[in-house]
């Protein structure tokens, strides 16, 4: 009976194995996938940043009303922009942790596993052993018998 159920146990932890590794893959694409959105977003800051410098340079030379118009036309669309980027960063985010959690589940699920099936192997070397000692027992029991 515990060879089958230590089985059964061996069976459900490699399939757990299997969700750890699947979600293992999931979280490291998540991690991939806000890294890059991250660096589109700090680019975008940074490229704002650089227009503002510019535009402030251009300003204190003195500059143009249409000049002055396309510059904010220019920041309007390019706020847009980040603000797109933003929303692309939260989203992401919100993937990680969801992937996250799931990671932790698989992991805490297939440790179970490991778990019961210690305790499974632990019990079946008890029995084994008790087996033994009882057979040694009756044999040491029948060995005086003979002796008298």
């Amino acid at each position: 009976m515990t060879t089958k159920s230590n089985h059964v146990l061996k069976m459900l932890e490699e399939i757990a194995s299997k969700e750890v590794e699947l979600a293992t893959e999931a979280l490291a694409k998540a991690m991939k996938t806000l890294n890059e959105a991250q660096g589109k977003y700090d680019m975008l800051l940074e490229y704002r940043k650089g227009y503002q410098d510019n535009l402030n340079a251009n300003l204190s030379k003195g500059m143009t009303a249409e000049a002055y118009q396309n510059f904010q036309n220019f920041f309007k669309k390019l706020d847009h922009a980040i603000a797109g980027q933003g929303d692309v960063v939260a989203f992401a985010e919100q993937q990680l942790n969801v992937h996250k959690t799931l990671w932790q589940e698989s992991q805490r699920k297939k440790l179970s596993y490991d778990v019961l099936i210690s305790r499974s192997d632990k019990r079946a070397v008890q029995v084994e052993q008790k087996r033994d000692q009882k057979m040694m027992d009756e044999f040491a029991t029948r060995m005086t018998r003979t002796k008298r």
